[in-house]
């Protein structure tokens, strides 16, 4: 089984193509996958995230409007992870799809609609976000980024539970935001790394490697 850490922007359209490519990838390699959607935020993310959206990283004002949606649909998140993690990730990915694909403003109008499009109770997410238990699991969030050493998003990394001792794959580089072909490229390059007796396809360019050795260092 492999365990797979995702972490990403939770608005950002880019993310979205990554996380769909992964279990797309999971489920057509018949791979029994456990996954893990991680929330984060840094400077780095948050600069990349404003140049997608066409704006500039000087722009102190749109900064922080940026930094504030993103920091509250991490809430929202992990809010919606109290009614079951598979529903948080289809409320997580249908936030995305509506905020990008749909081009709907980050309210609590598009917050609502993308809630009752997985199926989720609006009201008791609302209510568990505002509390601190919230907060604080997107804290650790955080906190499990700076262990990972995750600097970008998106950024997957990969865990073979047959062999724990094997180092984890990291995967933070796509090329083009707009190319799902660099996106499945880095995935067949995870698959040869991780998997390597079940494909010899060549390692994409964009490939990097990191050692991450112990996972039960990053399990919560």
């Amino acid at each position: 089984m492999w365990e797979v850490f995702l972490y990403i922007n939770p608005l950002c359209s880019f993310c979205l193509k990554v996380e769909q490519s992964i279990i797309d990838f999971t489920r057509k390699n018949n791979i029994d996958t456990q996954y893990h959607f991680v929330t984060t935020s840094n400077m780095e993310t948050i600069n990349d995230y404003m140049i997608l959206k066409g704006m500039k990283p000087c722009d102190l004002e749109g900064r922080i409007g940026v930094t504030q949606d993103v920091y509250d649909a991490s809430l929202l998140y992990k809010a919606a992870a109290c009614q079951g993690n598979k529903k948080a990730r289809n409320l997580l990915m249908n936030l995305q799809q509506e905020v990008n694909t749909n081009q709907r403003p980050y309210n609590d109008e598009t917050i609502k609609l993308a809630v009752e499009k997985s199926g989720l109770d609006y009201k008791a997410i609302m209510t568990e976000k505002s509390g601190d238990a919230v907060k604080e699991a997107v804290k650790k969030d955080q906190e499990l980024a700076c262990k990972m050493h995750v600097e970008k998003a998106p950024t997957v990394i990969v865990f073979d539970d047959e062999d724990p001792t094997k180092p984890g794959v990291m995967i933070n580089q796509f090329g083009s935001e707009t190319s799902e072909e660099i996106i499945n490229e880095n995935l067949i390059a995870m698959l040869e790394k991780t998997m390597p007796h079940q494909i010899s396809e060549p390692k994409s360019k964009y490939y990097t490697n990191d050692s991450i050795i112990n996972i039960e260092r990053y399990r919560r």
